[in-house]
């Protein structure tokens, strides 16, 4: 079988799985603890295919956020872990988009004008939600930051639109979980967006930046 054929095929399974796990809250007959597995085979996948192509820091990221998909499935107990999971990938996410900011240099005022609004959301939603966070206030204000920083990162350097836009869904992502947890605000479409705009980033991220490499 040929590389970019086994590829293909890595990528629609990781879709396959994903959107299998997003029917499970629809009515798919699929119960705990198999969901679990469920909710990170999908980007563990992901990390299979970004380190079949040797992009090793991208798979590591991949499969720390898979480890955070798990752990978060299993609920309120390892939302900690979860965190800190998440908190890990993004680090290595903005360790990438700055080697390519020092490779390609800076996108210019595009860049900083998208990366000046996101400071200002994450400094606003971040003192906007603070009063709800409870015992979770330390590692979702760590978290918080860590992700904007590496949004911030992505717009100002020249990687590919594709991988900005994953960095952008990330957080916006990342905003919804953010209101149910510390807001209560769970509308019926919630979940679901949630869902769709994380695999989407993670998708974005992975074929954005597959080729970022020296």
């Amino acid at each position: 079988m040929s590389e970019s054929r086994s590829g293909y095929i890595l990528l629609g399974l990781s879709a396959l799985l994903a959107f299998s796990y997003l029917m499970a809250g629809w009515g798919l007959p699929v119960e705990y603890p198999g969901t679990v597995a469920l909710k990170a085979s999908g980007i563990l996948l992901l990390a299979v295919y970004a380190a079949r192509r040797n992009a090793y820091l991208l798979a590591m990221a991949l499969a720390l956020s898979a480890i955070g998909d798990a752990m978060l499935a299993l609920g309120p107990s390892r939302m900690t872990l979860g965190i800190a999971s998440f908190g890990l990938a993004h680090i290595l996410y903005a360790w990438i988009f700055l080697r390519v900011l020092r490779l390609r240099g800076m996108r210019g005022g595009m860049g900083y004008a998208m990366a000046g609004l996101l400071a200002v959301f994450g400094v606003a939603i971040l003192i906007w939600l603070q009063p709800g966070m409870g015992e979770l206030r330390v590692p979702a204000t760590i978290y918080n930051g860590i992700i904007m920083v590496m949004a911030i990162i992505a717009c100002l350097s020249k990687a590919r639109w594709l991988a900005v836009i994953g960095a952008l869904l990330f957080v916006a992502s990342d905003s919804l979980i953010a209101l149910d947890l510390f807001k209560d605000y769970d509308p019926a479409w919630r979940g679901p967006a949630v869902w769709i705009s994380y695999v989407a980033a993670q998708f974005c991220l992975t074929l954005g930046l597959i080729r970022e490499r020296p």
